[in-house]
């Protein structure tokens, strides 16, 4: 599906990038100024398509709903979608809910929270990328509502239970049982498919009991940019791809290094815990002939510690 670029400026967010409005300038969004109304916030984690989300949003149209979810293709259906309908009470953002749920959302702040069919990553060794566990739970604790509630569809029973006891090694939340083949007002494709098949679907819910604020991963402090005290020679620039820093759990790694007539372009990647970003730095000569890192605007990173961790041991790799 071909991008659309006024489908995209309708309603995908991209909160760490400099063009957005002053309301999504800081972390978390004043989503009443975004949307234009104080009005119930929902999410969906991982909308696919946006059938339910759609849906969702048609049946409460008195409701504010923000989808987040991580490929472009499904970002772009959800666009045509709801510009199909006519919704316009619905926002999306591009990235990993785990994450970005705590960061983006006030605390106390969001109605409901649905999660559908998210990848149950089977082998051990996938299991960091599960949607589940102590963290997750926290994050949940961090932004329900008093009168929130989460909820889990999943068509892998092991994947239910495993996500239940997760989320009831946190306190803060009441976890109920796991319900097989509830009655939902909204039945996706594949979930229609696969009960016409003879399978079965499982759902959990989460209430908040207790309000837990967790520690943000994003960090306040401005790390746009590095000074190098003398611009290093070109074999020096070259000799950086490939380089990886690694410092407790945050990694980066410089994947390649491009060059032009007036700067070099370093296509770099971080890791905090398994929160992976992708973007560009650009190291350009000063007039003094020191040198300067800069990270580029598009795609701006959110500002991490392994974003700083980049900035820092690149600089210090640069200087003779």
């Amino acid at each position: 599906m071909k991008p659309q670029p006024d489908l995209l400026r309708r309603y995908l967010l991209r909160p760490n990038q400099p063009e957005l409005p002053e309301a999504a300038v800081s972390l978390p969004l004043e989503w009443s100024k975004l949307f234009g109304r104080r009005a119930p916030l929902a999410v969906e984690l991982g909308f696919g398509a946006g059938d339910s989300l759609n849906w969702w949003a048609g049946r409460r149209p008195e409701w504010n709903f923000v989808g987040i979810e991580q490929p472009l293709e499904c970002i772009l259906k959800a666009s045509s979608r709801l510009q199909q309908a006519g919704r316009e009470n619905v926002r999306l953002i591009r990235g990993d809910a785990r994450y970005l749920l705590p960061e983006l959302f006030p605390p106390i702040s969001l109605h409901r929270i649905l999660m559908q069919f998210p990848m149950p990553w089977p082998k051990e060794r996938h299991a960091k990328h599960r949607v589940s566990g102590i963290a997750f739970a926290e994050s949940l604790a961090h932004v329900l509502a008093p009168d929130g509630r989460f909820e889990l569809v999943t068509d892998q029973d092991w994947f239910a239970f495993e996500s239940q006891k997760g989320l009831r090694h946190c306190h803060d939340l009441a976890v109920g049982e796991v319900e097989i083949n509830p009655e939902r007002p909204f039945r996706t494709r594949y979930e229609r498919k696969w009960l016409a098949e003879g399978r079965s679907i499982f759902r959990l819910t989460a209430t908040l009991r207790t309000h837990r604020r967790r520690p943000s991963l994003f960090q306040e402090t401005p790390m746009l940019h590095q000074k190098i005290s003398t611009m290093p020679s070109d074999a020096a620039i070259q000799a950086l791809a490939g380089r990886r820093f690694k410092q407790e759990e945050q990694v980066a790694e410089i994947k390649e290094v491009f060059q032009n007539p007036k700067s070099y372009l370093l296509r770099v990647l971080t890791a905090d815990q398994s929160f992976s970003q992708l973007f560009f730095v650009r190291l350009e000569a000063r007039q003094d002939g020191s040198g300067l890192l800069k990270i580029e605007d598009h795609p701006r990173p959110y500002l991490t510690s392994a974003v700083r961790l980049l900035l820092q041991e690149t600089a210090k790799a640069c200087e003779p």
